[in-house]
């Protein structure tokens, strides 16, 4: 398994296969694995999220400054093809590393509730 880093703009190995990552899920793995990441308030300003938008942040996570004060960054929901775009041009732009395919994402709304 590997997945993108948000405050890297890197792919990283997770050194497990899909049903090891997903049992460390189930039990609680992801509360270290994202614990420099998370900002006073974070659970109720992602409550709300589909599966289609994330959060942008400013300035981004892998800024020095979203480092050393995560809860003065600005965040705001934005479609996840926004995200992913953003990303792949900021990773060409920084070192100029193709993220890849990152799959295809729909701009538009659904509400599966």
């Amino acid at each position: 398994m590997i997945y993108l880093a948000p405050d890297t703009l890197q792919w990283e190995r997770l050194e497990a296969g899909h049903a090891a990552w997903l049992a460390w899920v189930l039990d609680g793995g992801l509360t270290d694995f994202t614990d420099g990441l998370r900002w006073d308030g974070w659970e109720a300003e992602t409550r709300s999220l589909t599966g289609d938008r994330g959060l942008n942040f400013f300035p981004p996570l892998w800024s020095k400054e979203a480092h050393e004060d995560l809860n003065a960054t600005s965040r705001a929901a934005v479609p996840m093809a926004e995200l992913v775009g953003l990303a792949r041009a900021t990773a060409a732009q920084i070192d100029g590393a193709d993220l890849g395919p990152l799959g295809t994402f729909d701009d538009r709304v659904s509400d599966t509730r």
